[in-house]
């Protein structure tokens, strides 16, 4: 697996403040509204086919069911191979987190899409859309996928899986205008933030009854 992070949390500290930062700005300094509809009015004038395609694809990459699955048949065939639960453990709590932090920030911010709804925070409509889960999800989801495939592959082929997959769908999802770019912001640093906490385990070597984990020392 990754090694986990090294100690001390004053990146995880600056990772909330600018999370906490960001979502006050878009409350209070309306330059920040206009950046982000400056961004889709840019994007819907500049979106050829071909490269929409391709955009749709960034985007994908952060879709969570189809990373859940992904995750899970690596994670089922870890834990078989190597007969532990070692593997599952940072798998369950992956989505656990996610789905907490994402959705409770979502539906406090009450805030609209790019084309459906309002672009100002706490708008007590429909539509929840900040911080963007699908820019979340492809750094957690990836993170986890890179901690378990460490062994197998080379620095740099996991830092690939690790690092741009996030910032694909960044690119993607606020270029199709499904995400204001400011919600793309927030997904990347609260998406970062998980990671961390994740990497902060050391899943190798917390203590498991000798039934779930009988992988050899």
């Amino acid at each position: 697996m990754l090694r986990p992070v090294p100690g001390g949390w004053w990146l995880d500290g600056l990772l909330v403040a600018a999370l906490a930062a960001l979502t006050a700005a878009l409350v209070w300094w309306s330059p920040l509204l206009d950046v982000d509809i400056a961004v889709r009015d840019w994007c819907d004038g500049h979106r050829p086919p071909p490269v929409t395609v391709l955009m749709r694809a960034f985007d994908y990459l952060g879709q969570g069911g189809a990373l859940i699955v992904v995750t899970l048949l690596v994670t089922g065939w870890l834990a078989w191979r190597h007969r532990t639960v070692r593997p599952v453990i940072p798998t369950g709590l992956a989505p656990i987190i996610s789905t907490l932090l994402i959705v409770g920030l979502k539906r406090w911010t009450s805030r609209g899409a790019p084309h459906h709804g309002s672009v100002r925070m706490f708008s007590h409509g429909p539509e929840e859309f900040y911080p963007s889960g699908h820019v979340s999800n492809a750094i957690v989801y990836f993170t986890v996928l890179a901690m378990l495939l460490a062994p197998y592959l080379p620095v740099p082929a996991r830092r690939l899986v690790q690092w741009l997959p996030g910032v694909l769908t960044f690119i993607g999802t606020t270029y199709l205008g499904y995400h204001w770019f400011t919600d793309s912001i927030g997904g990347y640093l609260l998406g970062l933030l998980i990671a961390r906490l994740l990497l902060r385990v050391p899943w190798r070597t917390v203590p498991l009854p000798r039934w779930l984990d009988r992988a050899p020392p």
